[in-house]
């Protein structure tokens, strides 16, 4: 069957996942470090500045239409349905290891928000409204939650499914939720980047797993 055949091979996307985990762990490390000590503040406020300069209500929309993908419940239910998806094409150890980073990543997201003391965006820097109906108050906005579940769910997806124009349409869509978090001003770039990040790591740690179990 097609759809059993979409999740039979995946060795051609697990070479160099260990390397991918490792070095983007050690970057999002020092990229805390640099976020929690507040030496990104000037770089990060010039840049929402920057993206700011230009503004339009076309622009708006567009930056609520690319907070969605990345809302802790529609990318939590995207998850659940692809991990059901692997587990009916046979790949359970698979399924199990992509819920495992989704559920271990939102709780390190959720610790560092809450202590880890970066520069909170000011309110009035705020475009939009988060089209989210889970919403939980954070004193710190280090790292992007938005970001990370997206490079999570479309990043499996990406390496899941080897087509071109599918995989050139995720790329679109991650690089348009990076842009909104700072185009709204809910997120600094460096919220962003540590997002993203973290993200690589948690989707290289299951493609490892796998490519360990395999070898």
């Amino acid at each position: 069957m097609p759809f059993l055949a979409l999740f039979a091979s995946l060795r051609d996307v697990k070479r160099g996942a260990e390397s991918w985990f490792w070095i983007s762990s050690l970057v999002f490390v020092l990229l805390s470090a640099a976020a929690g000590a507040r030496l990104l503040n000037p770089l990060d406020a010039w840049i929402l500045r920057t993206a700011q300069s230009h503004t339009s209500g076309s622009l708006d929309a567009a930056g609520t239409i690319f907070s969605v993908p990345g809302g802790a419940e529609y990318a939590g239910a995207a998850v659940l349905l692809l991990a059901a998806a692997l587990l009916l094409a046979g790949r359970r150890s698979l399924a199990g290891r992509l819920l495992v980073a989704f559920v271990v990543t939102a709780l390190l997201e959720f610790a560092m928000k809450t202590w880890l003391p970066t520069v909170p965006v000011p309110d009035e820097a705020a475009r939009s409204t988060d089209p989210s109906f889970i919403e939980v108050p954070y004193p710190y906005p280090y790292p992007s939650g938005h970001m990370l579940r997206s490079v999570i769910l479309f990043g499996a997806v990406y390496l899941l499914w080897p087509n071109k124009l599918l995989r050139a349409a995720i790329l679109v869509l991650l690089l348009g939720v990076a842009a909104s978090r700072a185009y709204v001003g809910v997120h600094w770039a460096s919220d962003v980047v540590g997002g993203a990040l973290l993200g690589v790591a948690g989707l290289a740690w299951v493609f490892k797993e796998q490519s360990a179990s395999k070898s």
